[in-house]
């Protein structure tokens, strides 16, 4: 049984490219991220070796940044007005 080749299209297009695209950012992510030297290679190994489950635990469990906790704020508070 063959796959139709827009079946296969598909799958590329909305399915492998989007994950793709988000473990590339994860490691963007983790490498921009302050963070230990070694939280940060295990993070990268995690990331590497269970890229999907990696990456959702990585963006699941980071701690925000100062900046990200200001601008949250920021933008909380100019929906309340």
């Amino acid at each position: 049984m063959t796959i139709p080749i827009a079946m296969s299209t598909a799958v590329l297009v909305f399915i492998a490219i989007p994950i793709a695209i988000a473990w590339v950012a994860g490691l963007i992510d983790i490498l921009r991220h302050p963070m230990p030297a070694g939280e940060r290679i295990l993070w990268i190994a995690i990331v590497i070796v269970l890229p999907i489950v990696g990456t959702v635990a990585y963006f699941t469990l980071r701690k925000p940044t100062e900046r990200e906790i200001q601008a949250s704020q920021a933008a909380a508070a100019e929906r309340r007005r």
